[in-house]
């Protein structure tokens, strides 16, 4: 290849490179707590360079070629170099220190070994819960949960629970950014408990409103509680008020009005059935225990004083159900740059369900956005939902009233990795400069094969009318010609008429 063509492609790849060290790496933490900062590449000081470490383009830290070190006011105390691989610790971070932050080794060339946006935020204020119980039945219940912060941000969601399965409703607020960044949410844990999320990258806080404490509960011989218990686990059902056996009564534990177990007035006992092995009864209060729970065993269950009159103290309508199965989550990424990124998360399930939401990133706070499936309820009636977690994760949540799975992606895992792109004017001058150059080189070396040429032409001259019979051969290639090419060739005022004139 040409020389002067290598040179140009040399400098074009050289530029390309340098592109790839503006890759910013997001980097969120709590104020007042330490924050350290790692190089991504060895530190190699050359003689006549220094290693620093700079804060929005003013250095922190400087280490000489001499291994001479300065740190800079006003971060005396604040802090402190791990020299063996030259990490920064800055403690106690407060919100002046939120910025750029950049490692590096500076001489003739810049070599950059860690590049940071930090951001230090102040942790979440309390969350609460209030309820609005709209209605209540012994086999249905609708409430409206608020969601409020400290900072009078909230939002609110209804929820209704059909035969002691609830869900939450379409419409109202799952979850909405506050003007101070945060995230605040409201869903349905398990089925059995609403949760309050209020959450930034750096802290969490929830409040969680158990169902049953507003639902089921209304008073009277009539009121059921509802029991999820998993396949193949031990369930105890507890009586709920004193037991009293007077004469001619009985106590007993029924299933689908069938007994399982009596105890007469005289304290003689018997269990029934398929129970004998599977119940044990506890005499001191009553209580119930079923072993190793099948599907079979969903049903309702009653204990109470059976007689001239009936007294129940315990009503349970009870729901086996098995694990969910585990969840998975795979990204659809849409977009991606040094300060912006566009999602979608799809969640799906063993069992063949799935949802999927899309989510957005700016200046690395991240938000879901409207639309999509946020959460579902399946065939089996578990409850699949997404959302972000914290501002800085994706959670896939697979869950019954007994069990639960996850699957979190890292939103840091796809988003802000791509190096951000050169701006348009620093490129377009590097390349005219770089042009120039060339086209220096170039006319520098015309230059010197004209000056070449016209010496050669003038030192045959000379040496034909000195010599004129002599045979000469020059040491010089340059002058080694043939005789045809003498010839042949143009004269030397010629030459340099031609080398005058230029282009």
């Amino acid at each position: 290849m040409h020389p002067i063509i290598l040179l140009f492609v040399i400098s074009l790849l050289h530029a390309y490179e340098a592109r790839g060290s503006d890759t910013v790496t997001p980097v969120f933490v709590q104020k007042g707590k330490d924050l350290l900062l790692n190089v991504t590449a060895p530190v190699k000081i050359v003689k006549r360079s220094d290693f620093r470490w700079q804060f929005n383009g003013s250095s922190i830290f400087r280490l000489f070629d001499d291994n001479e070190t300065k740190i800079l006011d006003p971060y005396h105390g604040r802090v402190e170099i791990f020299l063996q691989n030259h990490s920064l610790l800055l403690k106690n971070v407060q919100q002046a220190d939120s910025g750029r932050y950049t490692a590096a080794v500076i001489g003739d060339e810049i070599n950059y070994v860690g590049k940071y946006s930090v951001t230090v935020q102040d942790p979440v204020s309390p969350v609460n819960g209030t309820v609005d119980l709209l209605s209540n039945s012994s086999h249905s219940c609708n409430l409206t949960v608020t969601c409020s912060t400290q900072d009078s941000h909230h939002i609110n969601s209804t929820f209704r629970c059909d035969n002691n399965t609830c869900s939450q409703e379409e419409g109202g607020e799952r979850s909405k950014v506050t003007t101070s960044g945060t995230s605040l949410c409201v869903y349905l844990s398990k089925g059995v408990s609403v949760i309050c999320n209020h959450s930034n990258q750096v802290s969490s806080d929830e409040h969680t409103t158990m169902i049953r404490d507003f639902c089921f509960s209304n008073p009277g011989s009539d009121t059921v509680t509802p029991v999820f218990v998993q396949k193949g686990k031990d369930l105890l059902l507890n009586v709920t008020a004193p037991v009293k056996i007077v004469k001619r009564s009985d106590f007993r534990w029924r299933f689908n009005d069938s007994n399982i177990f009596r105890l007469f007035d005289d304290n003689e006992t018997n269990t029934i059935g398929p129970y004998h092995g599977r119940i044990e009864i506890f005499l001191q209060n009553h209580s119930l225990l079923l072993k190793n729970v099948q599907q079979d065993d969903s049903g309702r269950y009653t204990a109470g004083v059976f007689g001239i009159k009936n007294t129940y103290v315990g009503k349970y309508s009870v729901t086996v159900q098995d694990p969910v199965s585990p969840v998975n989550g795979t990204v659809d990424l849409l977009s991606n740059s040094s300060d912006s990124c566009n999602f979608t998360v799809t969640c799906s399930t063993q069992d063949s369900h799935r949802i999927n939401s899309t989510f957005r990133c700016d200046n690395n706070t991240c938000s879901q956005e409207e639309g999509g499936e946020r959460s579902k309820v399946t065939t089996s009636g578990t409850s699949l939902r997404v959302y972000l977690s914290k501002g800085f994760s994706v959670i896939c949540n697979h869950s019954n009233q007994v069990s639960s799975d996850e699957h979190t992606t890292m939103i840091r895992d796809f988003c802000f990795l791509n190096p951000a792109p050169e701006p348009p004017g620093a490129f377009i001058a590097f390349v005219s400069v770089t042009v120039i150059k060339v086209l220096v080189i170039i006319a520098i070396t015309a230059a010197f094969v004209g000056y070449r040429i016209k010496g050669k032409h003038e030192s045959v001259d000379m040496k034909k009318t000195v010599y004129e019979d002599v045979q000469f051969k020059s040491v010089n290639p340059l002058l080694d010609q043939n005789p045809t090419d003498d010839a042949a060739a143009p004269s030397p005022s010629s030459i340099y008429s031609l080398i005058e004139a230029g282009p």
